[in-house]
């Protein structure tokens, strides 16, 4: 794994997206979650929020995300229905 410095000097970019920085664990009900290393995880209620910072190109990106614990989608399948809703969209007005 390319230590911070390296990865900014080849990418320009800190805090990119690692998969090989990821820890898997599975929960109590079967699920699996996803954790990185540069993230802070808080959980508050029926919510989790993630939050990190992200260094591209001299700017400091704050990034927060906040996901419910008892979600009826992932968020991959909510983007993949937002493809498919905007690829229909595309098929009708051409």
């Amino acid at each position: 794994m390319k230590k911070a410095y390296e990865e900014y000097r080849d990418t320009g970019m800190l805090g990119g997206y690692d998969p090989g920085g990821a820890l898997l664990r599975e929960t109590e009900s079967g699920e699996v979650l996803t954790s990185f290393r540069d993230t802070c995880y808080q959980h508050q209620g029926d919510h989790i929020i993630n939050q990190r910072e992200m260094l591209i190109e001299g700017k400091v990106f704050h990034v927060i995300s906040v996901f419910l614990m008892e979600a009826t989608a992932t968020p991959t399948d909510k983007l993949l229905s937002l493809i498919d809703t905007d690829l229909k969209k595309e098929t009708h007005s051409a």
